[in-house]
């Protein structure tokens, strides 16, 4: 260990230690670290030492732990790419999953009105729907549902049957690249025909998703994402507390 290393806490030495390893692919995507008492000779350290850099690790998006199996490594450069607005299906791909669509329903409704609200445009103005299942390895994950303005997609249930992203049909056949998104997240269970469609147990956790997205400067679409619970997870990393207001002088008044 130099002299600048030994300035800074041990947990954060064998942190970087780690995570400098995995960058250079010592410890490659799906491989598992070495167990705690290897890590402890390894490193000369204590238990709770390496137990703190398993922490940092896991926090930043580089490792796993795996009951009864070990910390696994993850793939950091997928997670990263979280920062950038991406589909579902754009990031099941980039964690290795073969993405596949299923029962895709186009149609045109009338908009409701929380839609209409997103979207800008007058409730029941016509919207393109569409509908579908999302499969992972062949295994159905999540019900997608999009309502995007149909002027910017004409033609699209005809163009739609070799869809795999969404958002990659949409700049590959309309030139239309997804800028921003707003996600709002909550749970709740899931309906008969919902469990039914997603092979699972009536009442079973659901993660729901909704997202508007923005084009030009604009919204043009509002995404519904219905996804089984316990097959997938969101991973949000976050960086610093934000400002604190300054105090006011104590002989000061409002």
């Amino acid at each position: 260990m130099s002299t600048r290393e030994r300035a800074i806490p041990r947990y954060q030495w064998v942190y970087n230690s780690l995570k400098n390893r995995i960058e250079v692919e010592d410890f490659k995507v799906g491989d598992f670290l070495p167990p705690e008492p290897e890590l402890q000779r390894m490193f000369n350290v204590s238990r709770t030492t390496v137990r703190k850099a398993m922490e940092m690790l896991g926090q930043h998006g580089f490792v796993y732990v795996r009951q009864g199996r070990g910390t696994q490594i993850l793939d950091f450069k997928a997670t990263q790419k979280l920062a950038f607005v991406t589909s579902f299906s754009e990031t099941l791909r980039e964690q290795g999953f073969t993405v596949t669509q299923a029962d895709i329903r186009v149609e045109t409704v009338p908009a409701p009105r929380r839609t209409a609200d997103s979207l800008g445009v007058a409730p029941g103005s016509p919207l393109v729907k569409i509908d579908r299942v999302t499969l992972a390895n062949g295994t159905p994950i999540a019900l997608m549902t999009n309502w995007l303005l149909p002027e910017i997609v004409p033609d699209i249930a005809r163009r739609i049957g070799g869809m795999d992203s969404l958002y990659s049909f949409l700049e590959s056949e309309y030139g239309l690249v997804i800028e921003a998104a707003t996600d709002f997240i909550s749970a709740r269970q899931a309906g008969p025909e919902e469990a039914a469609r997603l092979r699972i147990p009536a009442d079973s956790p659901l993660l729901v998703v909704r997202r508007v997205s923005h084009s030009g400067g604009r919204p043009i679409e509002e995404a519904l994402l219905l996804v089984v619970a316990d097959r997938y997870e969101y991973c949000v990393h976050t960086r610093e507390r934000p400002p604190r207001p300054a105090k006011r002088p104590l002989t000061e008044r409002p």
